[in-house]
C-alpha cells in the first residue's frame, strides 16, 4: 500500500476523534446532500479540516497586527463611525469619499466570522470609542457551516459587548447580501436577515440595513453584474447600491 496514502489516512483518522470534527463533518455531509453533491471521505475530511482552521480565533492575526501596527505609526483618531467585518467592508475602498462629509474608520478583515471581530474587539473596535458601527459580518459563518441560530447567537454577544463597552451608540447591520457563489446557503441567509431585522424593530440602538432586495433582479435573480468574477466579492456597481442605502441610514440619525 502506498506510503502516502497511509500517512494521510493515519492524520485524518486522529483529527476526526474530536467530537468537534465529527459533528462539523456531519454537517458538511447535510449540506452536499442538500445541494445533491457527492462527496469522498476524503473530500469532507479536507472540508471539516479547512472549516476548523477557518474558524480559529487567531485565523487572521496579521491583519490584526497590521492594524494595530497602523494605530502605533498614526492614530486615527476616536469618535468615528467605525465600519468593521469582513471582507466586503475589508474592500471597500471608495469608503471614506462614499461617506463624505461622515467621518469613517475601515477596520473590516479577511474572511471573518462574528466570531473573530469578537475576539479581536479589544484590539479594533474598543480603542476607536466610536460614535456608532456598522456591521457587516455572518455570511462567512453561515458558509462555515454554523446554523443561522449560532450565527445570530454570536451576533447577540457582540451586541452585548459594544453595549457593555460605548453604552448606548447605534450599530447599523448591513444584511447579507445576495452573492452569486453562495446561492445554495439562500435559505440559511434569509433567515438570518429575517431575524437580526427582528432584534432591530425591538432595539432602538440597533438597525437593519436591508440591501438584499436591491442587489435583486425585477425577475428576483441574483446579479452577476454586481460582483467580481468570484461571484462573492462586489464590484463598483454592488458597492453604489450599498453607498446609497448605508449613508442615508447613517445620516437620517446624525443630522449632518
Amino acid at each position: 500500500m502506498n506510503t502516502n496514502f497511509l500517512i494521510i489516512s493515519t492524520f485524518f483518522i486522529l483529527i476526526s476523534c474530536s467530537d468537534d470534527f465529527v459533528e462539523l463533518e456531519e454537517r458538511i455531509k447535510i449540506q452536499a446532500e442538500k445541494n445533491d453533491i457527492e462527496m469522498s471521505f476524503f473530500q469532507i475530511k479536507k472540508e471539516a479540516l479547512y472549516i476548523q482552521q477557518w474558524s480559529k480565533d487567531n485565523a487572521f492575526i496579521d491583519e490584526i497586527n497590521e492594524f494595530k501596527r497602523l494605530d502605533n505609526e498614526s492614530f486615527p483618531g476616536k469618535g468615528k463611525i467605525l465600519f468593521t467585518g469582513s471582507s466586503s467592508i475589508r474592500f471597500w475602498d471608495s469608503l471614506k469619499e462614499d461617506m463624505e462629509p461622515l467621518e469613517v474608520l475601515n477596520r473590516g478583515f479577511g474572511g471573518a466570522q462574528i466570531s473573530h471581530v469578537i475576539h479581536h474587539f479589544d484590539e479594533i473596535i474598543k480603542p476607536y470609542n466610536p460614535k456608532a458601527i456598522v456591521f457587516f459580518c455572518g455570511t462567512n459563518d453561515l458558509a462555515a457551516l454554523k446554523t443561522p441560530d449560532e450565527t445570530v447567537h454570536d451576533f447577540k454577544k457582540f451586541l452585548s459587548l459594544v453595549k457593555s463597552e460605548f453604552g448606548n451608540i447605534k450599530v447599523y447591520v448591513i444584511g447579507i447580501k445576495p452573492t452569486v457563489d453562495r446561492l445554495y446557503l439562500d435559505e440559511e441567509e434569509r433567515v438570518f436577515n429575517s431575524s437580526i431585522n427582528q432584534l432591530a424593530n425591538d432595539n432602538a440602538y440597533l438597525e437593519y440595513v436591508n440591501v438584499w432586495d436591491s442587489m435583486l433582479n425585477k425577475d428576483g435573480g441574483r446579479m452577476p453584474e454586481l460582483y467580481i468574477d468570484d461571484g462573492l466579492h462586489m464590484n463598483e456597481n454592488g458597492y453604489r447600491v450599498w453607498t446609497k442605502l448605508v449613508r442615508e441610514s447613517l445620516l437620517k440619525d446624525l443630522n449632518i
